[in-house]
C-alpha cells in the first residue's frame, strides 16, 4: 500500500505540474532574412546571436562575408563593431576605478596639467563626464584624426587634446552623444597606465571572458587569419564592391575600435546578467555600468532612449526596461541589448550599412516579440519584412538618381583649376594632396581618406565622400587668384609652396605611433 501511494504521488505530481515552455521558434525569422537578401539581391552578411536565461538559445548566419568570393558568414567571421565598443571601454574605466586605479571625479584640468584649455571650464568637466557624453567639449580635429584618417601618434594625439572647445549644441551637463569623450579619455589612460586602452581591453575583460576572436588591432586579426567582413553599402552605385574605407589599427579608437564575432559578443552579453556572469568579471562593476548617468529624450528606430549609463542607451522597449548600443560606420551595423530583468539579450552584426540598420530593427522586434510571448509577432513580422524589401527598391531607384543629381553639379572655382592642386599642411593633422583627377576633375587624399571631389553650389566649395555615401564640403580660401588653404570642419589645411614633403606627417605616412599602439 505504501509504494502504492508513493507511485500515486508521483503520478499527480507529473501530471499536474505545469508543461515547460516550448523551445522558441526562429525559423519563421530565419526565412524573412534570407526573404530579404534574396528580394534585395545583395547578399552582404549578417550574423545573429540570442541569450536567454544564462545561455545562447540561437545563432542564425546568413550572406557573405565577402560577395565576390561568396565566402558565408560563419559564427567564425569577424565584423567591424564600431560605437558598440563604448561599453568595453566603460566598463574598463569602471573596473580601473574599483581598483582605486582612477577617479570619475578627476577634472580634464587635473587629467592633463599640461594643456591650457581656453572657452571651456576644464575644472569642471571630468572623466566621468567625458563617458557619458555630458561634457559640453567637442573636438572634430581628434575625432577625424583618430577614426578616419588614421594621421596621428601619441604626441599628436595628446596635443589634438589641446584643440578641444565648448560645444556650442550642448553645455557641460547636457546629453550630446559625440566620440569626443572616450578620445580624450583613451588619451590619457594610454598615458596613465603606460599601456594603450586595446591591450587594457583584452585583458580586462576579452581574456576572463574567453573572447577568442576579438581584438582592438586590425593586424592582429589579419595576422591570425580570422575572416573579416569586408564593408559595403546599399547605397553604392555598385553595392557589392566592397567600400574603400577599410579599417586598420590607426583608424581604430576608444569609440569605435573593435571587431568582434557573434559568439564572442554573446558572451559580453551574458556578462551583464549578475545570475550568469562568466569570467569572473565583479558583478558590482556590472551592475553599476547599467546605472542611469545622465537623462536624454530620443528615438532611434524603434527603440527609446531615456537615459545614458556607462557606455549604455537605457529606455523602454516593448515595456520592459532596455539596454542598448549600437555601432554604424561605412560599411557595417552592429547591434548589442539585453533587457535585464528577463534575462535576454541580442547580438546583430552586419557588414552593410543602410539596409543592415532596418534589417536589424525588424530581427530586434521579432526576437524580443518572440521571447515575451507576443500573439501577434508572426504575422507583424512578416508585415514589416515586406514593406522593407519595397522600401528598398524605391531607396536604390532614389540613390541612383541622387549620385547622377550630384555628379551634374556645376563647379564654382574663381581660380584656374590647376592652382588648386598642391599639397596643404597642418601641424598636427599632417598632410591634405589634392591632385588632377581626369581632364578636369580634382581627388583629394588625407592619409586613410581618399575621394574624388565634385562641384558645390558656394563659390570655391567642392563636394567629397571621405566617409563613403556621406558628404562633407571643402573650403578654398582664394586671395588674388592663389589658392592659400583648404578649411573642413573647423579646421584648416595651408598650402605649401613646394611640393615636397618630409617629416612624420607625409602624405601617406604611416603614423600609427608603433609599439604605442600595436603590437608590432
Amino acid at each position: 500500500m505504501k509504494r502504492l501511494l508513493a507511485a500515486i504521488a508521483v503520478w499527480v505530481a507529473a501530471v499536474s505540474a505545469p508543461a515547460s515552455a516550448a523551445e522558441p521558434d526562429f525559423a519563421p525569422l530565419a526565412r524573412l532574412i534570407r526573404q530579404t537578401k534574396d528580394a534585395t539581391a545583395h547578399p552582404s552578411g549578417t550574423a545573429v546571436a540570442v541569450v536567454k536565461d544564462g545561455k545562447v538559445i540561437y545563432e542564425g548566419y546568413f550572406g557573405d562575408a565577402d560577395i565576390a568570393a561568396r565566402t558565408p558568414v560563419t559564427r567564425e567571421t569577424v565584423f567591424y563593431i564600431a560605437s558598440a565598443t563604448k561599453p568595453f571601454f566603460a566598463l574598463n574605466a569602471l573596473l580601473r576605478e574599483d581598483a582605486g586605479q582612477l577617479d570619475m571625479r578627476m577634472s580634464m584640468r587635473e587629467m592633463f596639467p599640461d594643456l591650457r584649455f581656453a572657452g571651456f571650464d576644464a575644472d569642471a568637466v571630468t572623466l566621468g563626464d567625458l563617458l557619458i557624453h555630458g561634457s559640453g567639449v567637442d573636438n572634430p580635429p581628434l575625432v577625424w584624426a583618430t577614426a578616419f584618417s588614421g594621421v596621428h601618434d601619441a604626441a599628436s594625439r595628446r596635443a589634438l587634446v589641446g584643440l578641444s572647445v565648448a560645444d556650442p549644441e550642448a553645455a557641460h551637463g547636457t546629453f550630446k552623444y559625440t566620440n569626443v569623450g572616450y578620445n580624450i579619455a583613451s588619451v590619457w589612460m594610454d598615458a596613465r597606465f603606460g599601456t594603450p586602452w586595446q591591450a587594457q581591453l583584452e585583458r580586462a575583460i576579452f581574456q576572463p571572458l574567453d573572447m577568442r576572436h576579438t581584438t582592438a588591432w586590425i593586424s592582429r586579426a589579419q595576422a591570425a587569419r580570422w575572416t573579416l567582413a569586408k564593408p559595403y553599402s546599399f547605397a553604392s552605385e555598385d553595392p557589392r564592391v566592397p567600400l574603400y574605407l577599410a579599417k586598420s589599427d590607426d583608424t581604430m579608437q576608444a569609440a569605435g575600435g573593435l571587431v568582434s564575432t557573434a559568439p564572442d559578443l554573446a558572451r559580453f552579453l551574458l556578462a551583464q546578467f549578475p545570475d550568469a556572469r562568466a569570467g569572473g568579471l565583479p558583478a558590482a562593476a556590472i551592475l553599476r555600468s547599467h546605472q542611469t548617468r545622465i537623462g536624454l529624450e530620443a528615438k532611434y528606430q524603434d527603440f527609446q532612449r531615456s537615459g545614458y549609463a556607462w557606455g549604455w542607451y537605457t529606455g523602454p522597449y516593448k515595456g520592459r526596461t532596455m539596454l542598448h548600443h549600437f555601432g554604424g560606420f561605412a560599411g557595417f551595423h552592429a547591434h548589442l541589448s539585453f533587457m535585464p530583468a528577463e534575462g535576454i539579450g541580442l547580438v546583430v552584426l552586419n557588414n552593410e550599412d543602410m539596409l543592415g540598420a532596418q534589417l536589424t530593427n525588424l530581427i530586434a522586434d521579432h526576437v524580443y516579440g518572440l521571447l515575451l510571448g507576443e500573439k501577434d509577432i508572426a504575422t507583424t513580422s512578416t508585415r514589416r519584412f515586406s514593406e522593407l524589401q519595397e522600401k528598398a527598391r524605391a531607396f536604390r531607384r532614389n540613390t541612383l538618381a541622387k549620385r547622377e543629381e550630384i555628379r551634374a553639379r556645376a563647379w564654382h572655382l574663381s581660380a584656374p583649376r590647376e592652382r588648386y592642386i598642391g599639397t596643404y599642411r597642418h601641424d598636427l593633422l599632417g598632410d591634405m594632396v589634392v591632385t588632377r583627377e581626369g581632364p578636369d576633375g580634382l581627388r583629394i587624399r588625407w592619409g586613410r581618406l581618399d575621394a574624388v571631389a565634385t562641384g558645390a553650389e558656394q563659390l570655391d566649395h567642392v563636394r567629397v565622400e571621405f566617409a563613403p555615401n556621406s558628404g562633407q564640403l571643402l573650403a578654398f580660401t582664394v586671395k588674388d587668384a592663389r589658392v592659400e588653404s583648404i578649411a573642413f570642419d573647423g579646421m584648416a589645411f595651408r598650402k605649401r609652396d613646394d611640393a615636397s614633403v618630409s617629416g612624420a606627417f607625409a602624405s601617406g605616412a604611416d603614423v600609427s605611433g608603433g609599439s604605442a599602439l600595436s603590437p608590432r
